[in-house]
């Protein structure tokens, strides 16, 4: 984690995630076909007789165990996985019950715990909605658990997919502030599929970077930027026509033009921070309802 004099209030959290090699499409192509995003879709959908129900996994990692200090820790990304959490179970936000979420933060957040956590989505119906959210290190194809050196032991994509292949729910989500310090260097990664090629028609992946770019956090945000534009969307902002319901399209374009312009304003590299999104679905799909 490098720490900006300049603004004092700039944290750099160097985040990146795997992401398309090639540039994003246009958002007329964007909506029509498989594309990326580094986090969401929460439907108010109610399947016939029963409530839809939602069950999440929600883990942070500002405090990597193995990592030097000012060497790849971050600042937020442990609060970053709390405001989701608090997002998802406040009655004014998601509504989910406490027992339908699972929290990892900092030394609980293993690759054992995770995987472990990771089995709740076995219990979702049909019906019903899983959601992953990481917020921490990550590189092409993996995240980093608490315990990583960097280099092992590594939570690859694949584990999450096969979690995912393991759910019957209606829909999955896997939201990822993931992020790669300048500083730390990862090594002789072991080769996995990437989460783009884990989007189906029932489940969407956002990102919060581009593969080549830096994701970033900001003390006057006291938030990575993807996530805290991305939780305002949710909350009501991103809602264009005023009908208390945020769709795909909206939630993109609100959170992609926001920390587009906020990190190129404030990045001191001035280089722009793209969020992409993978998925099949049609750009009216309703992901979240606010009061």
């Amino acid at each position: 984690m490098n720490v900006k004099n300049n603004p004092p209030t700039l944290y750099n959290g160097r985040r990146a995630s795997q992401a398309l090699k090639q540039p994003l499409p246009s958002m007329n192509a964007y909506f029509s076909k498989t594309f990326i995003l580094t986090a969401l879709t929460f439907l108010g959908l109610f399947a016939a007789g029963r409530a839809q129900t939602t069950y999440a996994v929600v883990v942070g990692i500002s405090n990597y165990q193995k990592f030097q200090p000012g060497k790849g820790d971050l600042i937020f990304a442990g609060r970053d996985a709390e405001l989701f959490y608090r997002y998802l179970t406040d009655p004014r936000g998601r509504n989910v019950p406490r027992k339908n979420v699972v929290l990892l933060t900092e030394a609980q957040a293993t690759k054992t715990n995770i995987l472990k956590a990771l089995e709740l989505f076995a219990e979702a119906k049909p019906e019903d909605q899983v959601i992953f959210f990481f917020s921490g290190h990550g590189n092409a194809g993996v995240f980093l658990p608490y315990e990583s050196s960097g280099i092992k032991p590594l939570l690859t994509h694949e584990e999450v997919k096969l979690a995912f292949r393991k759910s019957h729910a209606r829909l999955k989500l896997c939201l990822a502030d993931a992020c790669k310090s300048g500083t730390l260097e990862i090594q002789s990664l072991p080769p996995s599929e990437s989460l783009q090629e884990l989007s189906n028609t029932n489940i969407i992946v956002f990102l919060s970077s581009l593969s080549n770019q830096l994701s970033v956090e900001y003390g006057r945000l006291g938030q990575g930027v993807f996530t805290y534009y991305l939780l305002k969307a949710l909350r009501g902002e991103a809602d264009r026509d005023n009908d208390k319901s945020i769709t795909a399209f909206e939630l993109y374009q609100y959170v992609s033009r926001n920390v587009r312009n906020y990190s190129k304003q404030f990045n001191p590299e001035h280089t722009e921070q793209i969020p992409t999104m993978y998925g099949k679905f049609p750009k009216d799909l309703p992901l979240a309802a606010y009061p």
